[in-house]
């Protein structure tokens, strides 16, 4: 599946998408990995969900994802019609103001969040319990917006999370966490 032309459509329109070194990052986890629940908390207009969902279809895997911004949320279907990706579910609104149990019936296998930083924290505690015994969380921008994470590092270190930040490109870091 060849992404390139909306890379560089979102590229030219300033909309801030995920990095070839974290898609490199992300195509590696998930080849070993091989989830088949996964989560995406943010998408902007969907090219990380395209890139997940397409990475995951063979497996029979299923993306559900995220993004409040209702313009980049329609934006983000269309790309995702022209994919023909039936893998993915997506919802238009923040998640932390419905129970998203009552959504997504499995625990999760995978979770990428890539979406208002501050609200880090607030996104793992509402989806922790979800997480499968051998689930991937992967934070993305964790250098960039440090600043803005204070509440997920306290969460991390209250619940005693092991957690790596790994250097995926030149200026900045994603954080992941192996539950097992």
């Amino acid at each position: 599946m060849n992404l390139s032309l909306l890379r560089e459509s979102c590229i030219d329109r300033n909309i801030p998408i995920i990095s070839i070194e974290t898609e490199d990052f992300l195509s590696k986890l998930l080849e070993q990995h091989k989830p088949k629940v996964c989560l995406e908390i943010g998408w902007a207009v969907a090219y990380s969900s395209i890139f997940i969902a397409n990475k995951i279809k063979e497996r029979d895997g299923i993306l559900y994802s995220f993004e409040i911004s209702y313009n980049d949320y329609l934006e983000g279907i269309q790309n995702v019609w022209k994919y023909e990706l039936k893998n993915l579910t997506v919802y238009p609104f923040d998640f932390l103001k419905i129970d998203i149990k009552k959504l997504i019936p499995n625990t999760l296998d995978f979770v990428f969040v890539d979406w208002q930083k501050s609200q880090y924290a607030n996104y793992l505690m509402n989806i922790f319990d979800m997480l499968s015994t051998k689930s991937i969380l992967v934070c993305d921008d964790v250098i960039k917006y440090k600043t803005k994470m204070f509440w997920l590092y306290e969460f991390l270190e209250k619940k005693q999370i092991i957690y790596d930040e790994i250097n995926t490109e030149e200026w900045d870091w994603v954080l992941l966490i192996k539950k097992e």
